[in-house]
């Protein structure tokens, strides 16, 4: 059976606005699995006559389709199924979210729901290799007290090795989004006398709980260094608007 079959084939569209429900129908195909990542979507004008809908209908849908990272245009003008990654999918909320002192709040609450738990589950997994480069990360971390460009790059190394341990790819893009959110705030923060070296300590701090292989003990460092996070951050925001007044 032909996608375009399919979709002839599938219950009526609903009332809200047609490219939605195009859109909609789309996606209702990948979730069942009749459509798969790499597939080729039929063309424009078959899609219309399938749905019964006009070829421009179809082509906002298929826009906002590419938008969410669902599919991608390729050479040649048709449309293919992505590869459907956690990357892919995840990465639109960064376009959207903006940050700022009414939120801050709510951000570093997310970011130790989804880093506490990732780290938790990364803690029964690690393997002693892991460890062994944490600590490593953990001692450079303290070499670059007065290097805030150099602590900032070990810092995103830092965090992204400890999203990594859990092996869940989902969980750790959504982890690695929240935490790209605010950077530019972090940037001044990181060049605030004694943040870096707070930091560091905090880093050391988490290693230590996850070298004992303490789930609880290694959350609750974690929520400890994104509440400093989140304080040095109001900061950061509080000196800008100084600086803009």
């Amino acid at each position: 059976m032909t996608t375009a079959t399919m979709l002839e084939a599938m219950a009526p569209l609903s009332r809200k606005p047609v490219a939605e429900r195009v859109a909609l129908k789309l996606l209702d195909l990948i979730r069942t699995g009749n459509l798969r990542a790499g597939d080729k979507l039929p063309t424009e004008s078959e899609l219309a006559a399938a749905l019964q809908v006009s070829r421009p209908i179809v082509r906002e849908a298929l826009r906002g389709l590419s938008i969410l990272g669902v599919v991608e245009s390729r050479q040649g003008g048709r449309c293919y199924i992505t590869d459907l990654s956690p990357s892919r999918l995840v990465a639109p909320l960064q376009m959207v979210i903006a940050i700022d002192e009414s939120n801050v709040d709510a951000l570093y609450e997310a970011r130790s729901a989804v880093e506490g738990e990732l780290l938790k589950l990364g803690v029964r997994r690690i393997t002693e290799g892991q460890i062994a480069r944490l600590w490593e990360l953990v001692h450079a971390g303290h070499e670059l007290a007065r290097d805030a460009i150099g602590f900032r790059v070990l810092d995103l190394e830092f965090h992204q090795t400890l999203m990594s341990l859990a092996g869940n790819p989902f969980l750790e893009r959504i982890a690695r989004s929240l935490y790209d959110l605010g950077i530019e705030y972090r940037r001044v923060a990181s060049e605030t006398e004694g943040v870096i070296a707070r930091s560091a300590a905090e880093h050391e701090a988490i290693v230590e709980a996850i070298a004992l292989r303490d789930p609880a003990k290694a959350a609750d460092a974690m929520q400890a260094h994104l509440l400093s996070i989140s304080r040095t951050t109001y900061a950061a925001m509080a000196k800008l608007r100084a600086a803009s007044a």
